[in-house]
Order: C-alpha cells, then sequence, then structure tokens
C-alpha cells in the first residue's frame, strides 16, 4: 500500500480524538485524510505493514465514532459528519468481508437518510414528498445551498426536460501538462507548498484540504490533459488555494466561519475556477454548455436515480444510462467516486452551476 499521509499524524489525531481535545478543524482534517486513504485503497490493493497500520487506527477511530455518537451532547452536524464516515467505513469492511473486527454491514440508502433525519430530528417517511421535504432541508442546512436552486433542482429531477442540441463552435485541442496548469493557476506567484499523488487507477481527481494542514491532490497523470481534463485540475488547485487563504486569515484573525467546510460555496468557487479556465482558452457557447452538461444535468440525472432508490429502498434501482438516454443525453460511464458522496451531495455542483450560469435554462429545449 501507498499511504499518501503522514500516519503519525493520523494516529496522534486519532489520539487528541480518543482524549477529546481535538478541535474542530483538526477533526475534520482527520476524516478527510481516513476518508481519501480508504477510497484509495480500494485501487492499490497490496498488503503491507503501512496498511495494516493504517487498518489499526482506523478500527480505533472507528471504535470512537460508536462511542461518540451514543453522547447527548454533540452537534446534529457533528453527529452528521461521524455517522457518514462510520457508515463509508462500514461498506469498505463489509464488502471485503473482513471477520478480524466487528463493523456492521452498513444501511442502505433509504436507512442512512432515516438515520440522518432523526439526527435532525425531523420526520422521514418512505414517500415521495416526506424524502423531498428532509432532502430539502437537509441541502439547506448541511450543504449550505440557497433554498431557489434546491427547487429549482427538484423541478428538474421530476420534470421530463431534454437538452438543446449541441451548440456549434470550436473547441482548442490543445493538450495541457500539470506543469502548464499550474503556470496558469499560479502565474508569477511561487507555488504554494502542497503535495500531489499520482494513481493511474482513479478516474476522478481529487484534493484533500484543510486549515492549516498539509494540502493534497490526486490525480492518474501529468500530461496530455484535454481542455476540460485540465479544468478539473484547475478546479481541485483552487480548492488548495481556498484553503491556504483561509488558513492565513484564521492564522491572523481567528476567523471560523470557513469556505472550505461549506460544500455549496467551496464548490461554487472552484466550479467557478474551472469556469474562468475554460472561458480564457477561447471556449464559445458550446464549451459553456458542456460546462454545464458536466456540472448540471449529468449530476441532476444522478440525483434522479438516487432519489428514486431511496424512495423504492434500492430493490428496482433506477439505472443512469436509461435516464440519460430518456433525456436524450448521452450515458456516460460513473467515476467510482460518485458512490462515496454523501447523500444527495452532487447536488452542489448543480446549485453552484445554476448560481455561475444565470441562462442555464436557455440549454434547455
Amino acid at each position: 500500500m501507498n499511504l499518501f499521509f503522514d500516519l503519525n499524524e493520523i494516529s496522534t489525531l486519532t489520539s487528541k480524538a480518543e482524549l477529546d481535545c481535538l478541535t474542530q478543524y483538526e477533526h475534520s482534517y482527520l476524516q478527510k485524510m481516513i476518508a481519501a486513504q480508504t477510497v484509495i485503497n480500494q485501487y492499490i490493493k497490496t498488503i503491507n505493514e503501512e496498511k495494516q497500520n493504517f487498518q489499526l487506527i482506523v478500527s480505533r477511530y472507528y471504535s470512537w465514532i460508536y462511542k461518540t455518537l451514543q453522547k447527548k451532547n454533540n452537534s446534529s452536524r457533528e453527529k452528521t459528519d461521524l455517522f457518514l464516515l462510520k457508515n463509508s467505513l462500514e461498506k469498505i469492511n463489509y464488502n471485503q468481508k473482513n471477520k478480524e473486527n466487528c463493523y456492521s454491514k452498513p444501511c442502505n440508502h433509504y436507512q442512512v437518510l432515516k438515520h440522518l433525519a432523526d439526527i435532525w430530528n425531523q420526520p422521514l417517511q418512505k414517500e415521495s414528498n416526506s424524502i423531498r421535504i428532509f432532502l430539502s432541508f437537509f441541502m439547506e442546512t448541511v450543504y449550505g445551498i440557497p433554498k431557489n436552486y434546491i427547487d429549482d433542482i427538484f423541478h428538474l429531477i421530476f420534470s421530463d426536460w431534454k437538452l438543446i442540441l449541441s451548440p456549434l463552435g470550436s473547441l482548442t485541442h490543445k493538450k495541457f501538462s500539470l506543469s502548464d496548469i499550474e503556470d496558469y493557476f499560479f502565474g508569477k506567484k511561487a507555488k504554494p507548498d502542497f503535495s500531489v499523488h499520482f494513481i493511474d487507477k482513479i478516474d476522478r481527481h481529487f484534493s484533500v484540504v484543510g486549515v492549516g494542514h498539509k494540502n493534497h491532490i490526486f490525480i492518474s497523470k501529468v500530461e496530455d490533459f484535454d481542455l476540460f481534463e485540465a479544468a478539473l485540475v484547475v478546479h481541485e488547485f483552487q480548492h488548495i488555494e481556498d484553503a491556504l487563504q483561509e488558513t492565513h486569515e484564521f492564522l491572523k484573525n481567528g476567523k471560523k466561519d470557513l469556505l472550505c467546510e461549506n460544500l455549496y460555496l467551496s464548490e461554487k468557487s472552484a466550479l467557478n475556477a474551472e469556469r474562468v479556465f475554460l472561458l480564457a482558452h477561447g471556449t464559445s457557447k458550446r464549451g459553456r454548455f458542456h460546462w454545464l452538461e458536466s456540472n448540471l444535468f449529468y449530476p441532476i440525472l444522478l440525483l434522479k436515480c438516487e432519489f428514486h432508490n431511496l424512495l423504492f429502498n434500492d430493490i428496482k434501482p433506477l439505472e443512469f444510462a436509461e435516464v440519460c438516454t430518456d433525456h436524450g443525453m448521452e450515458p456516460l460511464p460513473l467515476s467510482s467516486l460518485i458512490a462515496w458522496g454523501a447523500p444527495f451531495q452532487m447536488s452542489a455542483y448543480c446549485a453552484s452551476a445554476m448560481e455561475l450560469e444565470q441562462n442555464w435554462l436557455k440549454f434547455l429545449q
């Protein structure tokens, strides 16, 4: 196993959690490290001493989560974050059929949502309107999405729309290297300190950022990025830039209302960086169309499938390819990382895209 984070840091922060002396931002970063390394381990199937030590620490952390969730003095938001990570760890362990510990089989999608509703003292029944009401509450309260975009998202989920034909216009065929993208994003500024990790088996770039901590970006290659692949790297650079800026603000002013801890604002910032990069390279209406496809319309169809599966308890799953065809869109292969998202997490992308491209309705028939 390749361990991409400092094992001593993970162990130290886990010990601080066990002693109840972990700060909010330390805990957020610990959760991100454990979640990211756990997902990465699914791509790198090796067993060595590092992996065994990591698993021992994760087992300690899992036990701490289980005990902490029984306490009454944690906020609903803290319980939400802990429960979702606990559920992910259970999923990994159940899938691997590891008999060495006592993790249980994870909840199905509706049971996850019902548990979250109980955490927030919200009613929930397995009925369309009830699920919609709670998801609306969750999207606004936990993800920070404005209500008007939540209404628009559900309207698209439940309506029968189709996209306009792809507009005419040229897109650059230029290929970018990681160095090209860094030069564009950081310019003449000194490149900040962060780690870049190359994992050729991952099918989506992602980053792990934290206030006051080392930042990491995970990508599958260093050369031959096409325009939209390069824009996704810019997306992750923006997350890192935001975390570094907020680290500075936090150390200077003790500011606690942080962008990188608000999913909607964080993704809006990163998606805007993507959009500016595309515009800077001469994309026409066709480029805006493809950007909206990726960040609004395909995610809406994922949410449509997710809502259906919540309602029917995963017994009659709605296939993503089928939904794409129904809406006149080309079926695309799904990233395996999609399965790791929290409930309706893609709604943050949808809302951000609506905010950034105010004329999104013009791309519908």
